[in-house]
């Protein structure tokens, strides 16, 4: 959760980089993060440790399992949450402009932040999937 966290701010620091990305391109951004979501997450529930019969072992990997699924859920989550508060704001709020001085301002774009985080997450899931399976 706290990579997550720090991914976010992160994201949000980066949206003064001048650019606004269309709605649609969010769109398919999130259908993807989705898609990569669904997919890990269906194998990660359908996990069947019963057969192994090393009960160490088998209690390492149910609780490599658990943190996996809990990291899939909380990243998704979040993008979710970000997306659909993206979605909700006005256009007149998606580019915020901080005055810091005459002639000196900011320029927060909530679309790219969004966007970057959408990309994170999908770095993120699959690393975590790969992390999960590959030990």
């Amino acid at each position: 959760m706290k990579k997550a966290l720090i991914a976010s701010l992160v994201c949000l620091l980066l949206s003064i980089i001048p650019l606004v990305v269309k709605g649609e391109t969010l769109t398919i951004f999130y259908a993807l993060v989705g898609v990569i979501f669904s997919v890990g997450m269906s194998l990660i529930i359908s996990f069947n440790g019963s057969t192994i019969e090393n009960s160490d072992l088998r209690s390492e990997i149910r609780s490599n399992v658990h943190d996996i699924r809990n990291n899939f859920l909380i990243v998704f989550l979040i993008s979710s949450a970000l997306y659909c508060l993206f979605s909700l704001l006005p256009t007149e709020l998606q580019v915020i402009k901080i005055k810091l001085t005459e002639g000196i301002s900011i320029h927060f774009t909530w679309s790219l932040s969004v966007l970057l985080f959408h990309i994170y997450s999908m770095v993120a899931l699959i690393s975590n999937y790969i992390t999960c399976w590959m030990n």
